[in-house]
């Protein structure tokens, strides 16, 4: 989702009142955090998303309406309770926030952590949340500061200049140098981050930064450096290893992967999936049926995945060329969420159109397409021929214009 390699995930989004307490909680849950922020260059009504874990994975998540908070005179207060009685994990400390403005999603996300019946205090300069830092006395949060603070210290003006890469179009005057910076940029912060990583122990802090630490391989980039990121995975204990949905996540991008990215021009690898009703079915079925194929990589169980997805372009496409463009979305959720939350259409939604998964956890089919955490959307000609592809940046209506002769 980002083009800097040190991104990634995840949450629901509503819009609620000021400072509203949940009225559905029962009086003896867990006791509720607090959250405060102020901001400068915020500008008012913009809406605040809290959002905590999901169990061990990388999701996170809240109820229709809690969690909200709108920005007034630069401030936000939010009383947040942990949703124990459907959330696995137990004590929940970790928690991330989204924000919206006009109806568009701001950049970023900032993850923080906090005690139960504790309060976090959130700071910020601007409408890109990278700039925006937490503060809370429980020991995570006091960690993942380290973690900033020595990154900062090491690369300073580092997020300044992510933020202008994402904002760069290639008939910008200083395109090239920025990019050669970001690159460059981008070395130093693998090298960095392997050097302090590497003598502390492991967390669900640790966890985060190798899973963000891990993207900057994505497409095999810049393999020497990969075997000193691969190396942290020894401080993982294996239960850990096998349970912690961030570990999972790194070792997709730091493991050498099975398939080098397919590339445009290229047939359709084929790879089995199952439909809501456990039938198989194969990518290439698609082949040769005289329809073009939008083929989505998303996941129903990350909410900004979810958030990021251009829903009018998808309905508009099925509801006016169905007969001309098979759709298909590539769930990438774990086995246990596509096989257990993802079979209730209420709880995270459905579409008219096909919707499979690996049940593989989805390893194999994003390295081999190359993708990371969704939408990405691939536009494949009639004969499977991979036409082009996008990311959540790009606009999809004007792709579908673009590849598909409609």
């Amino acid at each position: 989702m980002r083009k800097s390699g040190i991104s990634l995930l995840l949450m629901l989004f509503a819009i609620a009142g000021w400072a509203q307490e949940s009225k559905t909680e029962k009086k003896d849950s867990t006791p509720p955090i607090i959250v405060e922020g102020t901001f400068e260059n915020v500008p008012d009504g913009t809406v605040i998303k809290v959002s905590e874990r999901y169990g061990n994975t990388m999701g996170y998540f809240s109820r229709e309406n809690e969690g909200v908070d709108t920005v007034r005179n630069g401030k936000f207060r939010k009383v947040y309770y942990p949703l124990t009685e459907v959330n696995p994990r137990k004590n929940v400390d970790e928690y991330s926030i989204t924000a919206r403005y006009n109806g568009a999603n701001l950049t970023g996300h900032l993850d923080f952590y906090v005690s139960p019946g504790a309060k976090a205090t959130v700071t910020g300069v601007g409408t890109n949340l990278l700039n925006w830092q937490a503060k809370s006395d429980n020991p995570k949060q006091i960690e993942a500061n380290e973690y900033r603070a020595y990154f900062d210290e090491k690369l300073p003006g580092y997020w300044d200049l992510i933020r202008r890469h994402r904002s760069i179009d290639e008939e910008d005057d200083d395109y090239d140098s920025v990019i050669k910076k970001v690159k460059e940029s981008d070395s130093l912060y693998v090298e960095y981050m392997v050097d302090f990583m590497k003598n502390r122990k492991y967390s669900s802090v640790f966890a985060k930064e190798l899973s963000n630490l891990s993207r900057y391989f994505l497409e095999g980039r810049n393999k020497s450096l990969r075997g000193k990121a691969t190396k942290l995975l020894a401080i993982v204990p294996e239960e850990e290893e096998k349970n912690d949905g961030f570990i999972i996540d790194a070792k997709k991008y730091l493991v050498l992967p099975k398939y080098a990215p397919i590339k445009i021009g290229e047939k359709l690898h084929d790879f089995v999936l199952y439909d809501h009703q456990d039938k198989e079915h194969h990518l290439t079925e698609f082949n040769g049926n005289g329809k073009y194929l939008l083929l989505e990589f998303n996941s129903r169980t990350c909410v900004p995945c979810m958030e990021h997805r251009q829903n009018d372009a998808l309905n508009a496409l099925y509801k006016n060329h169905s007969d001309k463009v098979d759709m298909l979305m590539v769930n990438c959720d774990a086995k246990y969420y596509w096989d257990i939350e993802c079979k209730d259409p209420k709880k995270y939604g459905r579409d008219p159109w096909n919707e499979w998964n690996d049940k593989k956890d989805a390893e194999d089919i994003m390295q081999r397409y190359g993708t990371e955490s969704g939408p990405c959307y691939f536009f494949v000609d009639k004969d499977g021929t991979i036409l082009g592809r996008i990311s959540d940046t790009e606009n999809l209506q004007e792709a579908i214009n673009k590849y598909f002769k409609l």
